[in-house]
Formats: C-alpha cells, structure tokens, sequence
C-alpha cells in the first residue's frame, strides 16, 4: 500500500514538473514573439539608390530603369522625406547626384523648373535638332509631344558590284527611304521661323526631336548628305512605314530598287 501511494505521488509530482516545463516554454515562445513582431513593427520599407543617379535625371526614368531597390531599416535610420513609394518620384528630378546605398527622399527631388530637353529622354533615346525649313513636310504645325517618321532623300549614283567604283556614264539618281519612325517632339520652332524669317534672329529656329540609339547616326547622316522631311504620325498605335528604298523605278513602275547599289553625292552635287 505505502509503496502503490509512492508510485503515484512520484507519477503526480512529474505530471506537475512536464506542465510546469511545457507553460515555461509556451512562455518564452510567446515573449519571443512578442518581442519580433515589436521589432518589425520598428522597421519602415524604404527606397535606396542602387546606382548614381545623376542630377537632373528624371524620377520616371529613375523608376523604369530601377535605379533603386526597396529595402527595410530601423525607424530611427529613416531619413527626413524618405521616399516609400516610387510614385512619389513621378513628375520630379533629381535636384542633385544621389549615390548608390543613399536612401531617397523627396528633398533630392523637386519639380523641373529647367528648360533642358535632357529631362524628357528616355535610357535609349537622344535629342537631336533640325534646322526649320518650311518645306520639310508639317514645320510649323507639329507640336511638342507629336510623333514623326523621318524621310530622307538622297542623289546617288549607281555603282558597280565588281569594282565599287560609280559606274561609268551613271547618271545621279534620286532615292528615298525613311530612317527612322515613331520619334517623339520635344520641340518646336517659333512661328516666326516657319516666315521666313533669318535663324539668328528667331530665338528657336530647330526641330528637336528625341531619336532611338539605334537611328541617330543614320538620321545625322541624312542630315549632312541629303534632305529630310517629317511625317506626322496618328495617335496611338499606328503601322511603320514599309523599309524599302524608293526611287523613280519602284515608284513608277512598283518594283524595289533595295537590289540597287549606289554611291551617295551629297547635298549641292
């Protein structure tokens, strides 16, 4: 009997101590979960540069390009005006360098009060003007944030496949092509200039426009061996121009003249 009372009282007094260790640990689960979700909630979510981002760049660049990453520090490392939200960089530029690991805020950013056309070109695109000559096709009647192909025309000269030289008795040929398509305005001539009026007394006398990388040498090119025009496109969505070269033969009698090899003249030849 002493022994059987024995038993259970050594059974009762583990059954104890096995509650006692498992509420200790319930406990301490508890406190130190208590004690990670205070911490988090001491955390903010915040934007850093992840590359240099130069001054004037603007902050919709900033967001295409993802010159950021998203990262979360401690609130007492927020900076004053930290950006949370990459909206809040839309319509602004960067009022100075801002450098990789810097937290961004909105005191890095202001509105663009600048004239520079920089400001509205995107990472593949890079402005180029065009002196304004009425006669380039819609000078005077484009906009600013217009859509344009450009056209040039060219005198060539055939050339021999063999030699590469101009053939002899070739005569110059007139050929067109257009360079480059769907480029956005980003400026405009005075109305003045489209009056004939001399450049250096119009105060803005030039056509910007903001060329794809891809198109600037060729355009550029156009612009010191022929002559160009601009063609306004619609808004929206609209087809390219076909990429052929044109010229009396394929105009006339509807056949290429891509299979053609030429030697370009130049303007005043």
């Amino acid at each position: 009997m002493h022994r059987a009372l024995t038993t259970r009282t050594g059974a009762l007094t583990l059954a104890i101590i096995l509650a006692a260790a498992a509420a200790l640990m319930v406990f301490v689960y508890v406190r130190g979960y208590q004690s990670d979700v205070n911490g988090r909630s001491d955390e903010v979510s915040v934007l850093v540069a992840n590359q240099t981002i130069p001054q004037l760049t603007p902050g919709n660049q900033v967001v295409e390009a993802t010159m950021y990453r998203t990262t979360t520090v401690p609130k007492s490392s927020l900076v004053d005006g930290a950006v949370t939200n990459p909206d809040q960089l839309k319509g602004l530029v960067a009022r100075n360098d801002v450098y990789p690991g810097e937290q961004l805020t909105t005191n890095q950013f202001v509105k663009s009060d600048t004239n520079s056309v920089a400001v509205n070109l995107k990472p593949n695109q890079r402005a180029v003007d065009f002196p304004a000559e009425p006669g380039q096709g819609l000078v005077g009647r484009l906009q600013v944030g217009d859509h344009v192909d450009v056209v040039a025309n060219f005198d060539v000269v055939p050339v021999d496949p063999a030699t590469g030289l101009p053939r002899q008795g070739g005569q110059s040929i007139p050929v067109t092509k257009t360079i480059a398509h769907n480029v956005l305005v980003l400026g405009v001539p005075d109305a003045s200039t489209t009056e004939s009026v001399s450049s250096n007394q119009a105060k803005n006398s030039v056509l910007t426009l903001a060329v794809n990388v891809g198109d600037v040498q060729h355009v550029v090119f156009a612009q010191e061996k022929g002559d160009i025009y601009f063609v306004l496109r619609p808004p929206g969505s609209s087809d390219d121009v076909r990429p052929v070269i044109d010229d009396v033969r394929s105009v006339l009698r509807g056949t290429s003249g891509d299979q053609l090899l030429y030697t370009i003249l130049g303007k005043g030849r």
